[in-house]
């Protein structure tokens, strides 16, 4: 059986899956009924919506289910099992098929891998730990490595390396895993983030709300570690789907796309692209 949990904070247009699971992320401190479940039952972090973001789900999913195969999507963010696309415009009835979010394809993807996980970003000349230290406080990140020095000292030099020598990084904290590789990061992470929410969360409250959701944005580095740290792990890579609702914005997406296609054709463009 697989579960994969659709993080949700306001209304919205849900796919019709029967693997996909809508959850109110942050539903203890919120005034709303999405009317599905919410992370604020059984073992939960639900008030830390604002500090941890989607992670207060995965906390959820690691405390609460059991099923074989779990996972973690966005409302408006999936990973695509059948193709190359990263933009739609609108979530339609056949959506789920559409993109090879079904039971088959990710189980037969699982009997060879032990992890799904979007594409890395595209490569830059800013490092991983640089392009953070530029949009947050790099205090932070340092803080996080000083823990992964004491409590996991034989992942110090590769956590190093994976942000301090590399310019590429996971997004969203997405992921589909067979549950116990699900369990083994989610403990794994956890373990550090509860330990640098220790450290600086006095701090973390006098900063605007966006720079308040730290520990989210710590995970997504700490993803590529964790991954880099566990070289047993075979793992799948999959485009990120994101539903871009601004017209303009999708239609410059589709332009660009032809734009690419076209010149493969002729042989004046890479043979093989992502957006």
């Amino acid at each position: 059986m697989i579960q994969i949990y659709s993080c949700n904070h306001k209304p919205y247009q849900q796919i019709e899956s029967n693997i996909i699971i809508p959850i109110h992320v942050g539903k203890a401190q919120s005034n709303l009924d999405l009317g599905f479940i919410g992370d604020d039952t059984g073992d939960n972090i639900s008030s830390k919506n604002p500090y941890f973001c989607e992670l207060t789900a995965t906390y959820w999913i690691w405390k609460n289910i059991k099923t074989d195969i779990v996972g973690l999507f966005h409302y408006r963010r999936f990973l695509n099992f059948a193709n190359t696309e990263t933009k739609v415009h609108k979530i339609t009835d056949n959506f789920a098929t559409t993109y090879g979010i079904t039971e088959d394809t990710i189980k037969n993807i699982l009997k060879n891998y032990d992890i799904i996980v979007p594409n890395k970003t595209k490569p830059t000349k800013t490092t991983v730990y640089d392009f953070y230290a530029k949009e947050h406080f790099s205090s932070d990140m340092d803080i996080t490595l000083d823990i992964i020095k004491e409590k996991y000292p034989s992942d110090y030099d590769i956590a190093q390396k994976e942000l301090k020598e590399n310019s590429q990084m996971f997004v969203a904290n997405m992921l589909v895993a067979n549950k116990a590789v699900f369990d083994c990061y989610a403990k794994w992470l956890f373990s550090i983030l509860f330990e640098v929410e220790k450290r600086i969360q006095s701090d973390v409250l006098k900063r605007n709300t966006y720079q308040q959701r730290v520990y989210g944005f710590l995970a997504e580095r700490l993803m590529g570690v964790f991954i880099a740290t566990h070289k047993e792990l075979k793992v799948k890579h999959l485009p990120m789907l994101f539903v871009e609702e601004d017209e303009k914005k999708y239609k410059k997406y589709k332009f660009k796309q032809l734009k690419r296609k076209i010149l493969t054709i002729l042989g004046l463009g890479k043979k093989e692209w992502q957006m």
